[in-house]
């Protein structure tokens, strides 16, 4: 019987390692993978109070004062990623993504131009989050339409595992990667962050032509340069590399001579509660699979299993020792 339960426990101890095995180099990876036909919509803010100061365009190029929001909506193309996988021969995700900002009044699904939107197609590994170059990507911000879209770095979240280092992230108005720091832990409804800053220092990108009125000249229309400046918050899951919540400090100006002469935009806009509540409630159970495969069950099954079939060799050692020495016993008190 010793020799039978012995064999049981080697059999499951071997499954248990096998499903060690599995579950960190096998399911982890079926699973770290964004998906295919993603469909969200975040909304971010300014606070109550903090009014945002910006032109105005619709109103005449007036310096105006009040709240803003701003509406991503990410759709992901299934063919697209397919075409783009077979191109690339790796597996790509391609998604689109409209972002705008506005008054909280504007009704951001009704065809109208907002105060400042962009429309990117990207693809991006779909394990990495890194943007990668394929024929089929496009950008297009104040009219202008650029393919392929040229994106580097990432652009939508953080790796699946993220680590706590520097992440080159995509700035759209730069239209290029800049560092994303990381600067510490913390949580966001309970779930574990790690945070990362990128800071963009005041930098030029270009100049626009202006009245002369509009910035203080006796010009009817002077040449200034554009200046733009920002400082962005994120806090991600770092086992699934999805931004909880995320907050911009923009500040962008005019400068004729090196002075600045009028503000274009100065917000700062978080993600709302709402949307941290959402993101939060759609992504903790797979956090918490993922972060079961990776570390929990791996760890786990590794013990379990080398004490199973550690208890199974023992056993089927140890009992017919036993039975031969009984045996001896019933030969001596024969005698």
């Amino acid at each position: 019987m010793g020799k039978k339960l012995g064999t049981v426990a080697l059999f499951l101890g071997a499954f248990v390692l096998a499903i060690a095995a599995l579950s960190k180099f096998y399911m982890y990876d079926q699973l770290a993978v964004v998906p295919l036909n993603q469909d969200t919509t975040s909304e971010a803010t300014t606070a109550p109070g903090a009014d945002a100061e910006y032109l105005d365009a619709a109103a005449g190029l007036k310096v105006t004062n009040g709240p803003l929001k701003n509406v991503k909506v990410v759709r992901g193309d299934i063919e697209a990623s397919k075409q783009a996988s077979k191109d690339l021969g790796k597996d790509i995700a391609v998604w689109d993504i409209y972002d705008s900002t506005d008054k909280p009044t504007f009704d951001f699904a009704s065809g109208e131009t907002a105060l400042s939107a962009t429309d990117d197609r990207v693809a991006f590994d779909r394990h990495t989050g890194l943007a990668v170059d394929w024929k089929g990507t496009k950008s297009t911000a104040d009219g202008e339409t650029i393919e392929p879209g040229d994106f580097t770095g990432l652009y939508f979240k953080f790796p699946f595992g993220a680590e706590k280092k520097t992440y080159p992230f995509w700035d759209g108005t730069l239209r290029q990667a800049t560092p994303a720091k990381y600067v510490g832990e913390g949580t966001v409804k309970g779930m574990k962050v790690y945070k990362y800053r990128q800071t963009i220092e005041p930098i030029k990108t270009g100049t626009i032509d202006v009245p002369g009125t509009l910035v203080g000249s006796d010009e009817g229309t002077v040449t200034a340069d554009r200046i733009y400046s920002s400082v962005s918050d994120y806090s991600i899951d770092p086992v699934t590399g999805v931004v909880l919540f995320g907050q911009t400090a923009q500040d962008s100006y005019l400068e004729l001579d090196g002075e600045r002469v009028l503000t274009t935009t100065k917000a700062t806009l978080a993600y709302t509660d709402a949307n941290v509540a959402k993101t939060v409630d759609d992504f903790k159970s797979k956090s918490s699979l993922l972060g079961a495969l990776q570390t929990t069950v791996p760890i786990g099954g590794l013990v379990l299993g080398v004490v199973l079939i550690g208890v199974g060799a023992f056993a089927r050692r140890s009992r017919p020792a036993a039975a031969h020495t009984a045996g001896k016993d019933e030969l001596v008190g024969s005698r």
